[in-house]
C-alpha cells in the first residue's frame, strides 16, 4: 500500500525557497565578479607600474643623450653626435587601458599618471635626435642661403643662434624629464 504524504503542496514555501535560491544565486555571481575585477585592475595596475619603472631607465638613458648632444653644442662638434630613435618612450600600454579603468585603479593619483605619459609624449616627440634634426635642417638651409658669400663664417650669429635654441630645449627636456622620473617616483613607491 502507498502512503501519500498528507501535507498539501504549499505554493508560498516554494516561491520563498526558489527566493532565496535566486538571491543566494545572483549574490555569488556579483561577488565573482566583483573579485574578477578586482584581479584584473590589480594585474592593470602592475601593468603599468613595470611600464614606468622602464620609461624610467629610458628616461635616464635620455637624460645621458641630452648631455652628450649638449656638450657636443659647447664644443662646436656637433658632427659626432649619434642616437638611435628606435629604443625610445612608448604609451602603447598606458593607451591600452580605458580612462574609466585608469580611474578606478589610481584613483586621486590619476592626475599624476597623466602628467607623466604627457611628458613622456612630449619627451619623445621632441627628444635628442630630434633636437639635432632640427639644428641640422636650420643650420643646413642656413648654410645654402649664403653659399654665395664667400666672407660667410660658418658660426655666424645666426647659427650661433641655433645652437643657443638647441641648448635651451635640452635644457627644458631634461627639467620635464627630472620631473617626471619624480613623479615616477611616487607612484611606484
Amino acid at each position: 500500500m502507498i502512503i501519500l504524504n498528507s501535507e498539501p503542496f504549499s505554493f508560498q514555501k516554494t516561491l520563498l525557497i526558489a527566493l532565496i535560491g535566486a538571491i543566494i544565486g545572483q549574490t555569488l555571481i556579483l561577488l565573482i565578479s566583483w573579485i574578477k575585477r578586482k584581479i584584473n585592475l590589480s594585474q592593470k595596475k602592475q601593468m603599468i607600474l613595470n611600464d614606468l619603472n622602464n620609461q624610467n631607465k629610458i628616461l635616464d638613458v635620455l637624460i645621458q643623450k641630452h648631455l652628450e648632444l649638449n656638450e657636443l653644442f659647447k664644443k662646436r662638434e656637433t658632427d659626432h653626435f649619434t642616437t638611435s630613435i628606435f629604443h625610445t618612450l612608448q604609451l602603447d600600454i598606458y593607451q591600452s587601458v580605458p580612462k574609466n579603468e585608469l580611474h578606478s585603479i589610481f584613483k586621486k593619483e590619476l592626475v599624476i599618471l597623466v602628467d607623466i605619459y604627457k611628458s613622456i609624449e612630449f619627451i619623445k616627440q621632441n627628444g635628442p635626435y630630434w633636437i639635432y634634426k632640427d639644428y641640422l635642417e636650420k643650420s643646413e638651409l642656413h648654410i645654402e642661403e649664403k653659399k654665395n658669400e664667400t666672407n660667410h663664417n660658418f658660426y655666424c650669429n645666426t647659427h650661433l643662434g641655433f645652437i643657443d635654441i638647441a641648448m635651451k630645449n635640452i635644457e627644458n627636456n631634461i627639467k620635464t624629464i627630472k620631473e617626471t622620473k619624480l613623479n615616477i617616483i611616487k607612484l611606484t613607491d
